[in-house]
């Protein structure tokens, strides 16, 4: 699914820039010493999990929005909502339509939408 995602985004987005971590503390090493423009995380993996990933960018103030990927949200929504943070949620399984969608609501248009018939 990841290998999908990427592929995605390099294909909506011109000069986009993409940083893969399996581990959730890896990530927040890169994070914690600089602003992306976007952290797609899943709610459970390696290390800190998405919900902690998504608090320490709260203690960070950071302006960073996420995209919480969950096989269930309910659980997400209740651990880390009010904390400041910009979080939307896409709860698996999801089609390429939703994908498209809720990155566009979080960091704009893309440069190119997608190219399959009747998707705008």
């Amino acid at each position: 699914m990841l290998l999908l995602l990427e592929m995605y985004l390099k294909e909506w987005f011109d000069g986009v820039e993409l940083l893969r971590f399996q581990h959730g503390d890896r990530a927040w090493a890169e994070l914690a010493q600089a602003e992306a423009d976007l952290l797609i995380t899943d709610w459970r993996h390696p290390g800190l999990d998405g919900g902690e990933l998504v608090k320490k960018l709260a203690e960070k103030k950071s302006p960073m929005p996420v995209l919480m990927l969950s096989a269930s949200d309910s659980d997400c929504i209740r651990e880390i909502s009010g904390l400041g943070v910009e979080v939307a949620f896409l709860q698996k399984p999801f089609g390429v339509r939703d994908f498209w969608k809720i990155i566009n609501e979080l960091i704009g248009p893309c440069d190119k939408p997608p190219r399959l018939p009747g998707f705008v």
